[in-house]
């Protein structure tokens, strides 16, 4: 059976600089994110690299902080 990927229109996508801005992270940061596989990227066209908004969320965790008695 072949396995269907949804891929998000290009108007849902963001510029690499826009997802940065919303983290606060470089763009090289997102990146490196990209090539560990840790963020997915789409190609629109020869030269642009995109992101789907809905996947930097995921990229945003609590921190737990282990406390005492307050």
């Amino acid at each position: 059976m072949t396995q269907r990927h949804t891929v998000p229109l290009p108007q849902q996508l963001i510029t690499m600089r826009e997802a940065a801005r919303q983290l606060g992270l470089s763009v090289r940061t997102l990146e490196r994110l990209i090539s560990t596989g840790d963020l997915k990227a789409y190609k629109v066209g020869a030269r642009s690299v995109r992101v789907d908004p809905q996947d930097l969320s995921g990229l945003v965790r609590p921190i737990l902080v282990a406390g005492g008695d307050a």
